[in-house]
């Protein structure tokens, strides 16, 4: 009875289609709950001692040009507008 919680929180999370990690520090221990594959995304040492996040730099996002419309003369040459 004592891990029913545990057992129904991963039921619930994985009937919706999460996957979760469950953290718990108590008197110098550590356990861990959950899906393991996620381990190693977590920053374990960063949530118990609450430090900040790293730092993360993203490249920046270049507008593209906007499209041109083709001029009568390429419409001809591509055969879109029928030559008189």
């Amino acid at each position: 009875m004592k891990r029913l919680h545990i057992k129904f929180i991963k039921w619930l999370s994985n009937g919706f289609g999460y996957k979760i990690v469950m953290l718990k520090a108590k008197n110098g221990t550590t356990a861990f709950e959950g899906d393991r594959e996620l381990l190693r995304y977590v920053d374990v040492s960063g949530y118990f001692f609450k430090k900040e996040p790293l730092k993360r730099t993203y490249p920046k996002f270049i507008e593209p040009e906007p499209i041109k419309p083709l001029t009568p003369e390429q419409l001809k040459e591509l055969g879109i507008i029928p030559n008189n």
